[in-house]
């Protein structure tokens, strides 16, 4: 009797491990978005565009995730919201529309001087989109910016914007903006918001001459104006600065990075600096943080006084052939060009913020919180609106190695 009462068991266990969900969806029922477009309608409200992803002839055999697909199509429609446009191409195309696997949502320049706070809620409200979509603005229009994406080194379109916007880490040319980051912002009473800036490569760009001096020439771009000559259309170099979920102006490559070192998410890059031992000759050094920036801000008659101590780990990467870098005499003599170089692009970079922005992007009102018992307290000094005020004391300290074969710390 045992044996036939287990057995029972047994079998109605395996039954009820058999069954399916009747409202389940198959992966094959879905169309999957890897990208997000947003551009100012012509005859409506908004101009949406959505780039699915094209599963390759070869997929239904491979495991990985759905996310990985070797081409894409955009779609566009004008709407008078993001949720509208969904519903409309939703009953255009086959699949129902998952964006689950967005990897960036692409804001056009014209659509953003006008104000993003709704567009940016409507996505943080939806569960589909993840906090960890990544906020380009685009110096062409959002539907031209994916059309013209066409990875040449990743054969997955999803991986393609991955990578593409992880270099912040080693190049600084841009920070990985995420949309938690930027609603943060958005809210937040002690700094504002930035976007990745973005837009198309052109040829117009490849033979311009510039009145930039050649020292900065290379670090002085910002996406849509860099002269290299490539397949890929699409630049993300310097960030969209926001007032409230306003674009009221832009960083440059050297720029983002003085933004990255200010706000303590620097981890390294290439810099160029004026030669010490030629007038005209200039020194590449390799820069990465040697410890967080410290940072005081102090408020003196309603006036914000902000100092900044930066402190740099830095190997000379390139310079004349001729020039000794083990002597100590020598790396004194770089190291002294570096920190008045940086110092200055430093300082010029916050003035700008404040001065001409008026935008505290590098949160520099979370210095003051301590100084207050309450949060309605700190509200009163009105900080966004008192930034503009600010004057900064700068000081840099760079300790130069003679090569990557020096042993680190």
């Amino acid at each position: 009797m045992r044996k036939y009462i287990s057995l029972l068991l047994i079998l109605s266990l395996l039954l009820f491990s058999l069954t399916g969900c009747y409202d389940a969806r198959s992966l094959e029922s879905l169309s999957y978005v890897v990208a997000i477009g947003l551009d100012k309608g012509s005859n409506n409200l908004l101009r949406l565009s959505l780039q699915f992803a094209s599963p390759s002839s070869d997929s239904g055999s491979d495991s990985k995730s759905s996310s990985q697909f070797s081409s894409t199509t955009v779609t566009t429609i004008e709407c008078n919201s993001i949720d509208s446009g969904l519903n409309l191409i939703n009953s255009y195309i086959s699949n129902q529309i998952n964006l689950s696997h967005a990897k960036v949502i692409v804001i056009s320049e014209a659509l953003a001087t006008e104000g993003i706070a709704d567009y940016i809620s409507t996505f943080i409200n939806n569960v589909e989109v993840r906090p960890d979509c990544n906020i380009i603005v685009s110096r062409s229009s959002a539907e031209d910016f994916l059309n013209n994406s066409k990875p040449t080194l990743e054969t997955l379109s999803a991986r393609y914007y991955e990578q593409v916007l992880s270099s912040t880490t080693y190049t600084g040319y841009t920070e990985n903006v995420s949309l938690s980051d930027f609603y943060a912002a958005l809210k937040s009473p002690v700094t504002q918001p930035v976007a990745i800036l973005g837009g198309l490569n052109s040829s117009s760009t490849h033979d311009t001459s510039s009145t930039t001096p050649y020292i900065e020439a290379d670090s002085s771009h910002e996406a849509g104006t860099t002269p290299i000559q490539d397949k890929t259309s699409l630049e993300n170099t310097g960030l969209a600065v926001f007032d409230a979920d306003k674009l009221v102006g832009e960083l440059n490559a050297i720029e983002s990075i003085c933004h990255l070192i200010c706000s303590n998410k620097f981890e390294g890059s290439v810099i160029s600096i004026p030669s010490p031992f030629d007038q005209n000759g200039i020194i590449d050094i390799s820069v990465s943080k040697k410890f967080s920036t410290k940072r005081e801000v102090k408020l003196v008659n309603g006036t914000p006084y902000i100092t900044c101590n930066v402190y740099l780990n830095a190997s000379v990467s390139s310079m004349g052939a001729n020039i000794d870098v083990s002597s100590t005499e020598n790396l004194n003599l770089i190291s002294k060009y570096a920190n008045s170089f940086l110092k200055q692009k430093i300082t010029d970079y916050l003035y700008k913020t404040s001065k001409e922005l008026h935008c505290d992007i590098d949160s520099f009102g979370s210095e003051l919180y301590c100084d207050y018992l309450t949060v309605s307290d700190f509200e009163k000094v009105d900080w966004l609106n008192i930034y503009k005020d600010s004057y900064f004391d700068v000081n840099v300290a760079v300790s130069i190695r003679g090569s990557y074969l020096v042993i680190k710390d």
